[in-house]
């Protein structure tokens, strides 16, 4: 398989930033093997917030792992921007996760002897762009997220929700186009929960397509689509609308 697609013909729909095809993932063999995921295909477009819901183990994070390049699947094929992820090295897949790629980790993630400003413009750094300009778009970008004045914070200087700002803020900078995001209310309240949830929807709103793991009808709403996984399997998929009648 080649590590790229063709362009597609023109007037035909755009490929879709992420696709997943009868992907599965096998931790361990034999009698004892356990199938995280089992032949999954989802596409996630440009515009689009897709969110993943579903009891615990069910395989919500390992979807997101495999998505984003920081994990590989047993089986099937997984494309970013066009990218056939199985081609590329890990040199290559952490080149892209640095340039197409955002991910908001459950756990967050932040450097605790960084600021908010450094944590931010470090995959900036690191994919060889300059000091000054990655501090530039590092303190643009958390203005946009409503923590301009973190910026010259540590993460043990900051509430809950500030760090999620600052952890969002790190996977948008730069132009990416998928954001990958892990429960990013889970350790804030309501009303944070609805601010982070309106940010992600107006990355997707301005072009990005957004994949977000919640367990919260609440916050499943502001997608556009919601994805039911259940043991490693896409067991059903509604309308956001749709979700709080189940």
């Amino acid at each position: 398989m080649t590590t790229r697609d063709p362009d597609p013909d023109p007037g035909t729909a755009a490929a879709p930033v992420a696709r997943l095809v009868e992907v599965t993932r096998l931790h361990g063999d034999g009698a004892g093997a356990v199938h995280a995921l089992k032949g999954v295909s989802l596409d996630v477009a440009a515009g689009e917030l897709v969110a993943v819901m579903g009891p615990s183990g069910s395989g919500k994070s390992t979807l997101l792992n495999l998505a984003g390049g920081l994990d590989r699947p047993s089986s099937g094929h997984i494309q970013v921007e066009g990218v056939e992820l199985g081609g590329l090295s890990a040199a290559g897949l952490a080149a892209l996760r640095r340039r197409n790629v955002g991910y908001v980790f459950q756990d967050l993630n932040l450097i605790p002897s960084l600021t908010a400003a450094e944590n931010v413009m470090l995959p900036r750094e690191l994919d060889g762009v300059r000091t000054a300009r990655a501090r530039e778009e590092a303190r643009a970008v958390l203005g946009e997220v409503g923590a301009g004045d973190l910026a010259d914070r540590f993460p043990d200087e900051m509430s809950g929700g500030q760090r999620q700002r600052v952890a969002i803020a790190r996977a948008l900078v730069g132009e990416r186009r998928l954001l990958l995001a892990d429960e990013p209310t889970g350790a804030v309240d309501t009303l944070v929960g609805d601010e982070i949830l309106r940010l992600l929807r107006a990355k997707a709103d301005a072009g990005a397509a957004v994949l977000v793991v919640t367990h919260e009808p609440r916050y499943a709403a502001w997608a556009d689509r919601v994805v039911f996984l259940k043991d490693g399997e896409i067991v059903d998929s509604a309308a956001a609308g749709l979700v709080s009648a189940r």
